[in-house]
């Protein structure tokens, strides 16, 4: 029958060891597949703020992307969203018993690291694991395998139920943690533990730190909403970027204009308190985009400072829990949709400056 090696964890993110890991694996009992099952995001956000970093919770959507490119070289392997979306606790035998109903008449071999092995009794429901499932164990230089069974008769016991198989040389030191060490420390040697795939993906994201700019305070003040200058849209002249949108939201065009008069913490709090036109939620996106355009074309000294942020990734790192506009850095989500629109304006002013140049150098 054919074998499947099954690695869950929680590939935050991803890294080359997580590969080679799993393709040494699956060589080493002539596996047909490789299955990676990444945790629930409520699994890997307790254990990140357990570790007193937070704010490196992966979302499922970057971890499952990011999984998935270092599938690609080798069509054996695969990922399953089994666990994602998940708010409680996921046991490994239950999840073993969902992916033998996908994969009927296949063997199942669960991937651990030999350090597991020595609590590997009090795992749950452990007997019926080893009884329906084998384990396949990394051996590392330094293991004992006979040590392991003297120490642990429960591992003795069950003996047969194990498969062993030696760590890949050039891993060693390569890990989630480190990387994210290494990228706290601002030591760039991390983009060497991830493929270019995983780090490209990282980038986009805005997981990069010394490529980022995670929030719109102190110097990048001039990116918020909240920064006051003057914004000239459907006819009336506003005192901040928020103030222009939150005005877009009324039906009566006399409520509209009052805030013109309003700055832009004001806004908010009017903003959220006026009847809302009915298409709202269709266009609030556009119009956004066409007020931060407003913004930035009407006064050049801003425009000059967007364009001083290079191609440095926006995001819109907020603590209020805002994840449409900007991202939560509390947990890591939210779609960055003001992150976004402030790029595209920005490639928007690159494009009609180096037309400019363009033309007079012609």
């Amino acid at each position: 029958m054919d074998r499947i090696v099954v690695m869950g964890g929680s590939f935050n993110p991803p890294t080359k060891a997580h590969r080679e890991l799993m393709r040494a694996a699956a060589d080493s009992i002539g596996a047909a597949k490789g299955i990676f099952v990444p945790a629930a995001y409520e699994y890997v956000a307790k254990k990140m703020k357990k570790q007193k970093c937070p704010g490196d919770t992966l979302s499922e959507a970057i971890r499952v992307e990011a999984l998935e490119s270092i599938c690609k070289a080798d069509a054996r392997l695969s990922v399953s969203r089994i666990r994602l979306g998940q708010g409680r606790r996921g046991y490994d035998y239950e999840m073993m018993l969902d992916l033998q109903k996908e994969n009927p008449g296949c063997e199942l071999y669960f991937l651990v690291g030999s350090d597991k092995l020595y609590i590997l009794s009090r795992w749950h429901r452990i007997d019926e694991f080893l009884r329906d499932f084998r384990i396949l164990a990394v051996k590392r230089g330094e293991d004992d395998l006979d040590k392991i069974r003297e120490l642990r008769p429960y591992i003795d016991e069950h003996w047969d139920s194990f498969t062993f198989f030696s760590l890949p040389d050039g891993l060693g030191g390569i890990s989630s943690t480190a990387f994210r060490e290494k990228l706290h420390g601002g030591d760039e040697t991390a983009r060497e533990m991830v493929t270019q795939e995983v780090w490209e993906i990282l980038d986009r994201n805005g997981k990069i730190p010394w490529n980022t700019i995670s929030g719109f305070r102190d110097e990048y003040r001039f990116l918020s909403n909240f920064y006051e200058a003057e914004v000239t849209y459907g006819g009336l002249t506003y005192g901040s970027s928020e103030a222009a949108f939150q005005a877009q939201k009324c039906v009566d065009e006399a409520e509209k204009k009052q805030f013109t008069e309003f700055g832009p913490g004001k806004s908010k709090g009017v903003g959220r308190n006026v009847k809302l036109r009915p298409d709202w939620e269709e266009v609030k996106t556009g119009i956004m985009e066409e007020i931060v355009r407003a913004k930035f074309t009407q006064h050049a000294e801003l425009a000059a400072l967007l364009l001083a942020t290079g191609k440095k990734i926006l995001v819109e790192g907020n603590r209020w829990g805002d994840t449409f506009w900007g991202v939560d850095t509390r947990t890591g989500q939210g779609e960055n949709r003001l992150g976004r629109i402030l790029m595209n304006v920005r490639d928007e002013l690159r494009g009609m400056a180096s037309g400019k140049v363009q033309e007079g150098g012609i």
